[in-house]
């Protein structure tokens, strides 16, 4: 199912609960985070070659507030920003290495909702996600660079779990996303036209632990997001209005790992 379909269910269901919620409301909770990430972007063929790999360092903002209410529920939204340049190691069409950079600029909101009180087996989370994520590839002597945007919709649930041991307290986290919509702008820098393509869906899995010390307003955390994207559909590829070929985004694999502290208020 589509996200235009989706999307507004979700929202009516968090807009819905937050007003039956509102009027008992008990705590509001906020925190900003910092960190270092280090992503990996390959592309592959359909039968699994690998066409381009990416690597480098990102830095990592976010922001989150939490609304507790009486009966037990929540509600959170989130905010977060990442740039970088990663090295890009890629091949033309006839095979010969290409050798660059890309830009990288990931912005993303999510809004979740813990409908029960935590339980002896931690919290249960629904959420709506929104990214949207630019790489720009930079040009080179054999080819000229290109920018893509993409914009998801990614529904997906979270489970975390808090225990104190030794003296901190611990906190396991898994989030399971996958797009129901996914929409990809590409400009290819004048050569052809600017391409409006159906995005190819993806999964994403994010492991998370965060350590903190009870008494503390700091918490430190470690995070791997791991994502898998589907090819594109293929669409006609045009210079001046006039067909020149078709293109299509090959399948991507993902792999983020956060370093961050975090400072509740």
């Amino acid at each position: 199912m589509r996200g235009r379909s989706w999307a507004p269910a979700l929202l009516a269901l968090a807009a819905g609960t937050a007003g039956a919620q509102a009027p008992a409301a008990t705590d509001l909770r906020w925190s900003a985070s910092a960190g270092a990430q280090h992503r990996r972007l390959v592309e592959r063929t359909d039968d699994g070659r690998r066409l381009v790999e990416e690597r480098g360092p990102m830095l990592r903002l976010g922001a989150d507030a939490t609304w507790g209410f009486g009966s037990g529920g929540a509600l959170q939204a989130a905010a977060g920003v990442a740039a970088g340049t990663l090295d890009y190691q890629g091949q033309s069409q006839g095979g010969t290495p290409l050798a660059t950079e890309t830009g990288h600029r990931d912005l993303d909101f999510s809004l979740a909702w813990r409908p029960l009180a935590a339980a002896p087996w931690g919290e249960g989370w629904l959420l709506l996600r929104v990214e949207q994520q630019r790489r720009q590839i930079a040009s080179m002597p054999m080819a000229r660079g290109l920018r893509e945007t993409s914009l998801l919709l990614l529904p997906g649930v979270r489970w975390s779990h808090a225990v104190e041991a030794a003296a901190w307290r611990w906190q396991p986290s898994l989030e399971l996303r996958a797009s129901v919509h996914h929409r990809l702008a590409v400009d290819f820098g004048g050569v052809f036209d600017d391409a409006d393509l159906e995005g190819g869906s993806r999964w994403e899995a994010a492991l998370g632990l965060a350590v903190s010390s009870p008494a503390s307003p700091w918490s430190f955390g470690l995070a791997w997001t791991h994502a898998r994207q589907q090819a594109s559909l293929q669409q006609t590829l045009s210079r001046g209005g006039v067909a020149a070929g078709t293109v299509r985004q090959p399948r991507i694999e993902i792999d983020d790992v956060l370093l961050r502290v975090r400072r509740a208020f």
